[in-house]
């Protein structure tokens, strides 16, 4: 998989050194050159160029990526121009990031196929993590309601899901179990993945539920068991 990150500021860089990370080949871009100087040994690729020149973004293969991540966060017409001439390029999948709902709409109309806000997405993480103790991630189903890992609580350790009846006392359902372990350098690790969950499985200390439900419900769950 080949990506372009155009765009070098705090998301950027994070997200092309998480692409990177995971074996993805990154072309990074910005038109700064402390920025484009401090990622050049982590990507496969870092180049200074105007994002807005469509010759420029051509000139270096822009075009030939599978992704394009719009990451310009001051200057919002260049990241208008670069989601315009990745989509003229033909570009499979467009990826923008808006600050104002205005935003969103317009790189939307000009041919994003996705449209996200970071700073919205990190308020959403943090109440997620506030109102649900032991979260260790979330996906949000809809507007209140979220699927969540979180790590057991201590409180029903060597329970059964029968013994628990979460659907009925808390309205949640627990849809899968991820029994972990600790490998020889004490890091851990998943032991067994348990997609379908019977009465009679019993929780251990070290496990990672899927939860799904209202963020009140799985969060008055939590609470009723984390001491």
């Amino acid at each position: 998989m080949k990506c372009a990150v155009i765009g070098l500021g705090e998301f950027g860089r994070a997200a092309a050194l998480s692409l990177a990370q995971n074996g993805v080949e990154v072309i990074a871009v910005d038109n700064n050159l402390d920025r484009v100087n401090g990622i050049k040994d982590e990507v496969a690729l870092a180049v200074r160029l105007d994002a807005s020149q469509e010759h420029a973004l051509q000139a270096h293969g822009i075009g030939e990526v599978d992704v394009l991540i719009a990451a310009i966060g001051a200057n919002f017409e260049a990241q208008v121009l670069t989601v315009v001439h990745g989509k003229r390029a033909g570009i499979k999948k467009i990826v923008a990031r808006a600050t104002t709902p205005d935003h969103h709409r317009v790189l939307v109309a000009v041919g994003a196929d996705e449209v996200f806000n970071p700073e919205e997405e990190a308020a959403r993480w943090m109440v997620q993590r506030l109102l649900i103790t032991n979260i260790t991630s979330y996906f949000e189903l809809a507007e209140g309601f979220s699927i969540v890992e979180v790590k057991a609580p201590v409180g029903i350790v060597g329970k059964s899901l029968g013994q628990l009846d979460l659907r009925r006392r808390f309205r949640v359902n627990l849809v899968a179990i991820k029994r972990m372990m600790a490998n020889e350098r004490g890091h851990k690790v998943l032991e067994r993945f348990n997609p379908v969950p019977l009465p009679d499985e019993i929780i251990q200390s070290e496990d990672v539920l899927a939860l799904v439900g209202s963020v009140i419900d799985l969060a008055n769950f939590m609470g009723e068991y984390v001491a």
